[in-house]
């Protein structure tokens, strides 16, 4: 039996059909520094008006709209929004609720989050189990799935969504469907195949993707296989990366392609008795991942540029760095290497591995303001003290309770 559910395995691991990708041979360790000047062709400072309502100092999460620069602060549980100028304009307080990750719908011009009940805390069995055998619950009493609309002006309206059976899972909006997210084996599901990914439609399931083995000393029984989803500027396409699968997917509308695929060292690279091993037990399957710390993991904050390409990773261990890919020169660029320098006002060069948010014109990081208190008298000395009008001015008027500075960068696109 053991041998006959080995060898379906094997052949779940290559049922995604292949495509056309585009070949990315990287080496991670390898990957080098690049001054700011020669990645970035223009930089805006845009400082976050900071009030008694508009202040906060645990951002959960960065959204870039067409207009506005959204935030989530974990401190006050709430929903801060602010126009690019930097003026603040609505803030939405969620009681009762935590407040979940924040979505941008370009044809509704609204933000879609889910919020989770505090007064229940429901392990990931019970959760499963609860999903599989809904009955007649009321799932609405644990989760919110809501709407809010970004009006002209204070209009800003909240839109309560209906509350499926599955909501207890990972979801993500996608025009009124949701992208279902399945993490590992479940006991409750009658299936022997299951799936990591798949699109609801309502109660209905409309197309799956990535089947593995649903059953137990696997893989997906010792460890959570996480789906991460990035957003793109069209509502109707995602990319997607699955842990352990060095494959940058796009999802278009209900079709799915491979868009990127790293190929890495064989340190970097998980080996494939990793997928076909029938481990005994989670020391077994721990060890056995000890071994591979550097071995790819994960894909994060993927930016699509004509140029070049952005992208986080975490390694096995959980390491986590930050890349940009560029495509003509076929160059790897750690961004932590990055050296600021007059294009980007001397900035502390740590902004650089927060990129992760895009428009149609530019990429967008931040700088706490302790970190620029910090760094102001070395960015000054580099200006003998004479700095550019709209720095000077930031500098004079930063202080340790401000808002984060967003900054606002157009890449090069000549960049070397």
């Amino acid at each position: 039996m053991r041998r006959f559910l080995i060898a379906a395995l094997i052949l779940l691991v290559h049922f995604t059909a292949p495509a056309q990708d585009q070949s990315l041979y990287i080496v991670p360790e390898g990957a080098l520094g690049i001054k700011a000047s020669n990645l970035f062709s223009d930089i805006r400072l845009i400082p976050l008006e900071t009030n008694k309502t508009s202040y906060f100092n645990n951002m959960a999460d960065f959204l870039v709209t067409p207009d506005r620069l959204i935030f989530m602060d974990n401190e006050s549980n709430s929903i801060l929004i602010f126009n690019k100028e930097g003026k603040f304009l609505h803030k939405y307080r969620k009681k009762k609720y935590k407040l979940g990750g924040l979505q941008y719908n370009y044809a509704k011009n609204a933000v879609f989050f889910t919020s989770s009940n505090k007064n229940y805390t429901i392990p990931l069995p019970k959760a499963q189990q609860m999903t599989e055998h809904p009955g007649d619950r009321d799932f609405s009493k644990y989760k919110n799935m809501e709407l809010l609309y970004l009006g002209a002006g204070k209009n800003y309206g909240i839109e309560k969504l209906p509350v499926p059976y599955y909501a207890l899972n990972s979801l993500y909006y996608m025009n009124g469907r949701y992208l279902l997210q399945n993490n590992r084996y479940n006991k409750y599901l009658k299936d022997t195949v299951a799936y990591h990914l798949s699109i609801m439609d309502g109660n209905k399931k409309t197309a799956a993707y990535f089947p593995f083995l649903n059953v137990p000393k696997l893989p997906p029984d010792f460890d959570d296989i996480r789906v991460n989803i990035d957003r793109t500027s069209n509502d109707s396409t995602v990319y997607i990366k699955k842990d352990y699968d060095n494959t940058i997917y796009k999802l278009v509308n209900d079709s799915l392609t491979p868009a990127y695929r790293f190929v890495f060292p064989a340190a970097n690279t998980m080996p494939a008795t990793f997928f076909t091993t029938a481990f005994k037990n989670n020391i077994d399957f721990t060890n056995y991942k000890s071994k591979y710390t550097k071995a790819a993991r994960s894909f994060f904050n993927i930016i699509d540029l004509p140029s070049v390409l952005f992208f986080g990773m975490n390694d096995n261990s959980w390491g986590s760095k930050r890349y940009v890919f560029n495509k003509k020169s076929s160059s790897l660029y750690d961004l932590s290497k990055t050296t600021s320098d007059s294009s980007t006002y001397f900035l502390p060069s740590g902004m650089f591995s927060k990129i992760s948010n895009y428009d149609n014109d530019y990429v967008y990081t931040f700088v706490s303001p302790a970190d620029l208190l910090k760094e102001k008298t070395a960015i000054l000395a580099k200006y003998n003290n004479t700095p550019p009008p709209l720095l000077k001015q930031l500098l004079d008027s930063i202080e340790k309770f401000s808002n984060p500075v967003i900054i606002q960068l157009k890449v090069n696109p000549a960049a070397k």
